[in-house]
């Protein structure tokens, strides 16, 4: 089986003159399989929550106010969704294990009520909410779960408006500690957790937006759920989403942003000294709302995913193993207006594919990887380094 990289979220504009334009690469997937959502699906991951050996899928439904868990079958398709109510416009969910039993729990992260719901796993194929509302601050935007503190439960870390990060450290019965606060750069959007130094300790990073300060900040994990701010990094025009992937194969983990602002992503490049070199954005399409990273060509590197919401359209941007990626991407059609994507491989046949959350239509759309053969096309956007 192929390696996922990683999955989350995207993205934008060709800032800059493209290279000439080659002979577009053949389609790589097929739509498969469609399943119906609740209203307005947006944020969508997969796991295998009943450790059934088949992975399954989780979606918000922004419009209903619900959750909607797809159980796989392990041939490209899901059963029919079991439905869960949450708090006022769920706008992000996370899988981590809030309880310590070893399966995944569900956070639902609702931005109208500012609340989060935990929702533990049952072990038997569905979930039960905790019946706490978790308040982590004014105004949340984004979350991302991870053990902060080594004691092997997972914990909470939220993006608020007003230029902070706040972590919630687990209790280990779905609860959390009272949520400390860190002051960022900028107005936070995206975050992800991840060990950027390699001292294996969780860091987060973070993406910022709005007016003034823009591009990623990193917090430095000292292991003990307790975090140490660091400089801000260019990270892209606007950056709303992050993601993280080992895009030139030398084991440190660098980052991909997005702006639907200016339809583009930027790489930023580990140095592995505690800095990033960040590159020249790159096209996606118009809109980009999510990305996903996976080896989609077999070729050892990570490849990209964008959904391109106003052009119900999938990009698939092929990696060059050093930060740049092949032009043109390679365009899919999906449902009307696509968002949430998540990579992995849904009917095992050792290929990677797709799922991706489409809005205006209500829908999952399952998109199968066909087997190839040399899918790369001979030009490639080259990324130059920016100044930070």
């Amino acid at each position: 089986m192929k390696k996922v990289f990683s999955v989350l979220i995207l993205i934008p504009l060709l800032l800059g003159c493209p290279p000439k334009r080659r002979e577009p690469m053949p389609m790589m997937f097929i739509v498969g399989f469609s399943m119906e959502t609740g209203a307005e699906p947006s944020f969508l991951i997969t796991e295998d929550f009943n450790q059934d050996g088949n992975l399954d899928l989780v979606v918000t439904n922004s419009g209903d106010n619900t959750f909607s868990y797809f159980k796989g079958v392990g041939d490209g398709t899901f059963e029919n969704q079991l439905v869960f109510k949450t708090g006022q416009d769920p706008i992000c969910i996370v899988a981590g294990d809030f309880n310590g039993d070893g399966y995944l729990d569900l956070a639902v992260l609702n931005y109208a009520d500012q609340t989060i719901n935990v929702y533990l796993n049952s072990q038997g194929g569905s979930f039960k909410h905790t019946g706490e509302f978790i308040k982590p601050g004014k105004i949340p935007i984004n979350f991302a779960a991870g053990d902060f503190n080594g004691d092997g439960l997972s914990d909470l870390a939220v993006t608020l408006r007003y230029h902070k990060v706040v972590v919630l450290i687990g209790k280990g019965n779905g609860n959390f500690r009272e949520p400390v606060s860190y002051p960022v750069k900028g107005q936070p959007t995206g975050i992800v957790a991840g060990d950027y130094n390699n001292d294996k300790k969780k860091d987060l990073a973070v993406a910022l937006a709005g007016s003034g300060n823009t591009g990623v900040e990193l917090l430095w994990g000292k292991g003990d759920g307790t975090f140490e701010p660091s400089q801000r990094f260019k990270g892209g025009g606007q950056p709303l989403t992050i993601l993280n992937v080992d895009l030139n194969g030398d084991g440190y983990t660098d980052m991909v942003t997005s702006s639907n602002v200016l339809h583009a992503l930027t790489a930023l490049i580990n140095n592995r000294d505690g800095t990033f070199n960040t590159l020249k954005d790159f096209a996606s399409g118009n809109f980009p709302k999510f990305a996903a990273a996976a080896d989609f060509s077999g070729d050892g590197i990570p490849d990209l995913a964008v959904s391109n919401s106003t052009d119900d359209l999938i990009s698939i941007s092929l990696g060059n193993g050093d930060g740049t990626f092949t032009y043109p991407p390679v365009y899919h059609p999906a449902d009307e207006y696509p968002q949430g994507l998540a990579v992995g491989d849904f009917n095992k046949d050792g290929l990677i594919d797709l799922a991706t959350s489409c809005r205006d239509k209500g829908m999952i759309d399952i998109l199968l990887k066909k087997n190839m053969v040399n899918p790369k096309p001979d030009s490639a956007l080259r990324g130059k380094t920016a100044k930070n």
